[in-house]
């Protein structure tokens, strides 16, 4: 293809892609998904985890995925946070093409507009609870004071402020959860993901979390959950059930 075809057929394409994008920025959407397939080679085997999904998140949503467990659900999850790239489809976010987007650049786009929450916690294991939080806001560019302002605030949003200079080690798997919940809140993303937040945690802790999650929900946060938890299911707009890398059915709850 001659250079001058090759360059109006990417200046199309782009111009495409702006049309799409401020269609679902009037529809309110946030998040869109087309067509995504991702694949994992296993030994000899090559497992779709991700199998021609569509999606729309709307702004403000509150959205829990329900399926069994290798179902798909982290895979998806990774994939509209931009923790990973699909091997085919599109995903639109916050106003980018972002399934086309370089590693380091996809990095900058999770610190800025994803928050998420990890079953097993995911904190460094080297840094107290407030050095984690500090840690995340350091790497967007806010200054030292300012970043441990706002880690000793969101401490005591989670209840955690007598624990702050404690190591990972030094810290129950319910107060490690709620360190990364604050770690997650810790640049105000428009978007927050948890995968079975509250899988590996006692009755009381869970109650603590679904009530930060109530307020979250109160403040129009857009919340995407992988959850089997009922306190949790309870606040959900939408519940969508995921089985084999494909979307089973989808439930809008009227409230």
């Amino acid at each position: 293809m001659p250079k001058k075809d090759k360059i109006e057929k990417i200046n199309e394409e782009e111009d495409k892609d702006a049309d799409k994008i401020i269609d679902l920025l009037k529809d309110d959407i946030l998040i869109f998904a087309q067509s995504l397939e991702k694949e994992y080679e296993i030994g000899d085997y090559i497992v779709r985890a991700i199998d021609g999904v569509d999606f729309k998140i709307k702004e403000g949503e509150f959205i829990v995925i329900k399926g069994p467990s290798g179902a798909g659900k982290t895979t998806l999850l990774n994939l509209l946070s931009g923790l990973d790239s699909p091997n085919k489809g599109i995903i639109y976010g916050h106003g980018v093409k972002f399934s086309d987007l370089d590693e380091e650049s996809l990095a900058t786009f999770r610190l800025v507009n994803s928050g998420f929450i990890f079953q097993n916690y995911n904190l460094i294991s080297t840094l107290t609870a407030e050095e984690n939080i500090i840690f995340v806001l350091r790497t967007a560019g806010v200054d030292f004071k300012e970043a441990r302002k706002r880690a000793v605030h969101l401490l005591k949003k989670v209840g955690l402020s007598e624990r702050r200079e404690h190591l990972p080690f030094q810290l129950s798997a319910g107060e490690q959860q709620r360190v990364a919940i604050a770690r997650a809140l810790a640049n105000d993303p428009p978007v927050i993901f948890g995968d079975e937040i509250t899988a590996n945690l006692d009755k009381k802790t869970s109650e603590f979390i679904r009530d930060i999650f109530k307020d979250l929900k109160d403040l129009r946060k857009t919340i995407i959950l992988a959850t089997h938890d009922d306190r949790l299911i309870d606040l959900a707009d939408v519940i969508i059930n995921f089985d084999d890398g494909k979307i089973i059915n989808e439930k809008r709850i009227i409230k």
